[in-house]
């Protein structure tokens, strides 16, 4: 068999090439084209976060491999785009996959909605509580995750705002 990388040099991937023959797969894989959607949204999350906090006056150095943030020189964020899919019951469930090589003092995790097209909300998932590889999020997860849970990121961007010394004092 051709490996992978031929089938998508070749036909721009295994599903294209099966749609060329007529063949039609059982399962379905508009996941992947979910995948792809999310990865390019990714970038531009990250650039608009940057941007964000560069506005309130704080400084951020990222790692252009990983994309993991440092902020003001106090801690680190990774960002993670969580897609919605639906079990057979119909009950909606998100996926937050860690990257514990990363060590982020915070993860963003970003909800998309039912139809992944939009963030829903968003967890501000601290390391020190959550040190584990994997998250498995439903609607509703009960007080220990939804305390983490924002309708919006400004509590994150509240803890990069610089303040100025005399309007502190």
């Amino acid at each position: 068999m051709p490996s992978s990388a031929a089938y998508r040099s070749r036909f721009r991937g295994l599903v294209r090439a099966y749609r060329l023959i007529g063949y039609i797969p059982e399962r379905d894989y508009q996941y992947i084209r979910i995948n792809q959607f999310l990865r390019k949204m990714h970038k531009g999350i990250v650039t608009d976060v940057i941007h964000q906090i560069q506005d309130l006056g704080g400084i951020v150095e990222r790692d252009e491999r990983t994309d993991l943030l440092t902020i003001n020189d106090e801690f680190s964020a990774s960002i993670v785009v969580a897609r919605c899919w639906q079990t057979p019951a119909g009950s909606l469930r998100w996926l937050i996959r860690f990257d514990l090589g990363l060590s982020p003092d915070i993860t963003v995790a970003l909800r998309m909605d039912a139809a992944n097209s939009v963030p829903m909300d968003y967890y501000l998932l601290p390391l020190i509580d959550l040190e584990i590889e994997r998250l498995r999020l439903a609607e509703y997860n009960g007080a220990h995750l939804d305390t983490y849970r924002f309708d919006n990121l400004d509590y994150f961007f509240g803890l990069a705002e610089r303040a100025k010394i005399w309007m502190a004092a």
